[in-house]
């Protein structure tokens, strides 16, 4: 983990789902409303009879939104009247924040659909007036437009030389999943669920068979899982958590310092692909100093968390027989303790409205 790739690194090590690594045709006028703000509702956005985008029209959608987005005129977009945006969890006006700086894209797009909600998730690499970057989009379609925009720019020139390399995902991401094979929607989340609820707290003692045995993840397109080369893992100088599989890595209980993970949504749901785009937020309260492993080795967690931290985490999901086969984490700090400023209610009362924070 040299100089440059080193900070990106430790931004993306900060990652785990939960920092496991310890240790972004209306003018702006048009488009002002700020997100509604509500309670921390954990929702799954739910397959609409009005959902007329397929997968093509919704990847064509983040097309059209990252042209404009480039060119600085979001007005060249097919944003609905009263479309909201938010970037780097902060309500905006379109054309603020990053319409005015991103100038160029990058290779590497990852497109995630759910034609049955009309939303389209996405994480590519951008240029920042001229400078390295990539992106994590959040787009609902209705009616042909725009109506929701949730961005994140994440400035990690590391990540952004990683992704390039990578040029585009894995295969699998992209594998269609036979259709006696998948899982329901419902299934899918509680699956992405237990995800988050094994690690808050974590003890290293909950059932962490939703892993798949074959399971790796990357964190901004740095690969923390099976990895042999004996590098610090993150903020910390583990050298072993790297090298252990998905599952051996949450059982040695090296979360334990994630005190909170909220406001868990579950809007990109890709049954297709099995494939999900699922935000979470993650606390650090900060009193966590020690950690006593599964492994029997007592572990003093580093300076970085002596004080409150909050992490906005996005996460792609890919499942194969039926368990968590590829993850592909990114994230941003926000201030400590911030809210969500989406308030994304399930239609119905069905596994959203129910999934234990």
């Amino acid at each position: 983990m040299a100089a440059a790739n080193r900070a990106g690194r430790c931004a993306g090590a900060m990652a785990l789902g939960a920092l496991a690594g310890l240790l972004a045709l209306a003018p702006p006028a048009a488009a002002q409303g700020p997100a509604v703000q509500g309670p921390a509702l954990q929702g799954s956005a739910k397959p609409s009879a009005a959902a007329t985008c397929d997968r093509r029209c919704l990847e064509g959608m983040v097309d059209a939104y990252l042209a404009a987005l480039v060119a600085h005129r979001p007005a060249s977009a097919p944003f609905a009247a009263d479309a909201r945006f938010t970037e780097n969890h902060q309500p905006l006006r379109i054309g603020q924040g990053s319409w005015r700086t991103v100038d160029g894209l990058g290779t590497y797009k990852h497109y995630l659909a759910d034609p049955a909600s009309g939303q389209v998730g996405f994480i590519g690499t951008v240029r920042e007036q001229g400078l390295p970057a990539f992106i994590d989009l959040r787009l609902k379609v209705s009616g042909g437009r725009i109506t929701e925009a949730e961005s994140l720019v994440i400035r990690d020139a590391g990540a952004f030389n990683r992704y390039e390399a990578m040029a585009r995902p894995e295969q699998s991401w992209l594998d269609v999943v036979p259709p006696e094979q998948r899982l329901s929607r419902d299934d899918m989340v509680r699956t992405v669920n237990r995800y988050f609820s094994a690690m808050s707290h974590s003890d290293g003692r909950a059932d962490y068979s939703f892993f798949h045995p074959d399971c790796n993840r990357v964190e901004h397109a740095l690969k923390t899982t099976n990895v042999r080369t004996g590098e610090a893992y993150g903020h910390s100088t583990d050298t072993d958590f790297a090298s252990q599989t998905c599952e051996q890595q949450e059982q040695t209980g090296f979360l334990g310092f994630v005190t909170d993970i909220r406001d868990r949504r579950f809007l990109v749901i890709d049954e297709e692909r099995q494939a999900m785009f699922a935000f979470a937020t993650l606390d650090h309260n900060g009193t966590i100093r020690r950690l006593h492993l599964t492994t029997g080795k007592d572990f003093v967690l580093p300076p970085y968390f002596n004080v409150p931290r909050t992490l906005q985490v996005q996460e792609a999901f890919k499942l194969k027989d039926g368990k968590l086969y590829r993850i592909e984490m990114t994230l941003i700090e926000i201030p400590y303790g911030q809210k969500r400023p989406w308030n994304d209610r399930p239609t119905d009362g069905s596994v959203a409205a129910q999934v234990s924070r």
